[in-house]
């Protein structure tokens, strides 16, 4: 019995330290095992990067007017299905001179997704960015962060660079823009990578609280 039960002990460690050896190596923002990430921006200079996700959506605009009014700029993480959707202001934001980044097409998380439909996600991103627009985008962020072989397949196949981000403002689940804006402000540092969202790719949340806390 004893015997028994140390084994399944054992057992049960192993699997415990393989799911969070998984984890890190898929889902951590500092992970490079699978493929190079960058998660944070240089630290010898004052500047922060701002990044905004899952757009474009009619609310996009507003987060523009606020960035044309300090004359800040951005990079936006894009839905392929929102590019095809609003490519009237998929295009403002690249006339505006704001980066472009492939999101995927759809938001699906890619650990939970066969080898060939992470690919095609990818590719499905890039494309309709690139057709909207005219021009190629040559940076890339998961669905979640999460990194897998077949989205690192797909990423060098395109020549897109991966961009994750060392704080968040967690605005899709927070509906007060002062708690938004506190948060990111209490921890930002030099060269942080700020993540952001100028949609929800849910459709059922209001951007209005991300609009006041920029």
């Amino acid at each position: 019995m004893l015997i028994a039960l140390y084994i399944l002990a054992g057992i049960s460690v192993v699997v415990i330290i393989g799911f969070a050896i998984v984890y890190y190596a898929t889902c951590a923002m500092r992970s490079q095992w699978l493929g190079p990430s960058d998660w944070h921006g240089r630290r010898d200079t004052s500047a922060v990067a701002l990044t905004f996700d899952d757009g474009p959506s009619a609310d996009t605009e507003r987060i523009l007017d606020v960035l044309d009014r300090y004359n800040a700029k951005a990079t936006f993480f894009m839905l392929g299905r929102q590019v095809e959707r609003f490519p009237h202001i998929a295009r403002r934001v690249a006339a505006a001179g704001h980066g472009i980044g492939d999101h995927s097409y759809s938001h699906p998380s890619f650990i939970f997704t066969r080898a060939s439909e992470t690919r095609s996600q990818v590719e499905r991103g890039y494309k309709a960015i690139t057709k909207a627009l005219g021009a190629a985008p040559r940076l890339s962020r998961p669905p979640y962060g999460a990194r897998t072989p077949a989205y690192f397949e797909a990423a060098r196949k395109l020549g897109l660079r991966t961009v994750l981000w060392s704080l968040s403002g967690f605005d899709w689940n927070q509906k007060d823009p002062t708690k938004i804006a506190r948060r990111v402000l209490s921890r930002v540092s030099p060269g942080s990578i700020i993540v952001l969202h100028d949609a929800d790719n849910t459709g059922r949340c209001d951007p209005t609280p991300t609009v006041n806390a920029l």
